[in-house]
């Protein structure tokens, strides 16, 4: 049987593909294989937040390098996410990364993210950033800037933090024109996007839960739900919505998606994951079509991660008491920016206009990597083209947003009806909810 390049294809690496700057799609691989940055944790490790930072960092920075090394207490074990049950150096090992103890061999042009108070003098030469996280805010500043955040707040923002060094630390490597990412200070305020309003403490969160979709976005909600630190989660249920089945190209966006996977469904993946977390897990095995509907007692916070409109028109039909849907960028200039609906809103989904049917799409110009692959594979060259960038860090920062969303209702009933962020330029827009949602809250342990 022959394997679609699309199957097989990194989708950070095809970044360079639709940029141009590579003359062959051979040339892109190899180019990427070469890249690499480095991952230093201390004492941060003991704590949930920044396990959930660590695992997150590795987990993403391991799918958009060639090469990750990893600098940490390899002994400490992990008490949530994915990998508990196993020490950090296991998590190392499995997510594909190196462990080390020190910066001996490192490149100096290699990027070097430090979590939280983490010290380990680096040499002159790539970026050298610091992530932090408080209240509900990620914070990621060159390791040598002076600050007074405490690493401490929600377990969200210490994840939202991980993968935002992860970011920064890609943008510095890939060096874009106008770009200072590596260079300056971003934050990311999950509560409330583009200040720095603080938020209540997050005491409680949605008592039940629908993903929609367990590729990029579902799996990374599906991450971000296993370090969620219920009082009783056999209490909490979760439903699992999708039809398909992993491929070798779905490790590179997909934090549940080992190398070489099984043809799996992605449903199993995430179910796996989230049954060790102790939930009730539900698996439908079936599309999101014009017949799915929800009960009236039914109280789940739908959280949708899909590719296509048909079924974001349909989200106003289904009768969630709350549904918040993620779009994420699809080429080099927008693949690191996301946009989240919520409903119900003032426009039914079915009236979005941009999901409107026959709305265009601009095409891309074919590049010189494209050109080279057409020569010998005219199929290939067509679906790599069509085919959306993607990195796993963009979409485990829109997962927490997402999921903090679906916090914020269930703590103080309000959020926004769009939530649009663009992380290169760090240019947020906000729409206000303007419809009272209900949902059904449940307890979170004090961390």
């Amino acid at each position: 049987m022959t394997i679609s390049i699309t199957d097989t294809f990194n989708r950070t690496a095809l970044l360079a593909v639709h940029e141009g700057t590579r003359a062959t799609v051979d040339a892109v691989l190899d180019a990427h294989a070469t890249t690499g940055m480095v991952i230093v944790a201390d004492s941060v490790a003991a704590d949930i937040r920044g396990q959930a930072a660590l695992c997150t960092a590795v987990a993403t920075a391991v799918r958009a390098f060639g090469q990750v090394i990893v600098i940490t207490d390899g002994n400490a074990p992990l008490t949530a996410g994915p990998h508990r049950g196993h020490t950090t150096v296991q998590m190392i090992d499995w997510e594909g990364a190196r462990y080390a103890d020190d910066l001996t061999d490192v490149p100096t042009a290699w990027p070097v993210l430090y979590l939280g108070d983490a010290t380990l003098p680096a040499g002159d030469g790539g970026a050298r950033l610091r992530a932090r996280w408080s209240g509900w805010t990620a914070h990621v500043h060159p390791a040598d800037t002076g600050t007074d955040h405490a690493v401490e707040g929600t377990v969200l923002a210490a994840i939202a933090a991980g993968a935002l060094g992860v970011h920064e630390a890609f943008g510095a490597l890939r060096n874009r024109p106008g770009s200072d990412a590596g260079w300056r200070t971003i934050t990311v305020n999950l509560w409330q996007p583009g200040t720095s309003a603080d938020g209540p403490e997050m005491t409680h969160a949605p008592a039940a839960w629908w993903i929609v979709g367990l590729g990029h976005v579902g799996q990374a909600y599906a991450w971000v739900m296993s370090w969620l630190t219920y009082l009783d989660p056999s209490r909490v249920e979760v439903v699992l919505q999708d039809t398909q089945r992993v491929v070798d190209a779905n490790h590179s966006t997909g934090l549940l998606t080992p190398v070489k996977p099984e043809p799996v469904r992605k449903t199993r993946l995430a179910a796996a994951v989230l049954e060790r977390a102790g939930y009730d897990v539900v698996v439908l095995d079936r599309r999101l079509d014009h017949t799915s509907r929800v009960l009236a007692e039914d109280h789940h916070v739908a959280l949708l991660g899909v590719d296509s409109l048909d079924p974001r028109r349909l989200i106003s039909g289904v009768g969630w008491k709350l549904a918040i849907d993620a779009g994420l960028g699809v080429g080099p200039a927008d693949f690191n920016a996301l946009l989240l609906r919520r409903f119900p809103a003032q426009v039914p989904s079915d009236q979005v206009r941009g999901w409107k049917e026959g709305v265009s799409q601009p095409r891309r110009a074919p590049t010189a990597a494209l050109a080279a692959l057409e020569r010998h594979d005219p199929c290939g060259s067509v679906q790599l083209a069509r085919t959306a960038v993607g990195a796993a860090f963009v979409g485990v920062i829109t997962a927490c947003l997402g999921a903090a969303q679906g916090a914020r209702a269930a703590l103080s009933g309000d959020g926004f009806d769009v939530i649009n962020l663009h992380l290169q330029t760090n240019d947020v827009d906000l729409a206000p909810a303007t419809r009272e949602v209900d949902v059904i809250a449940a307890r979170l342990c004090t961390l």
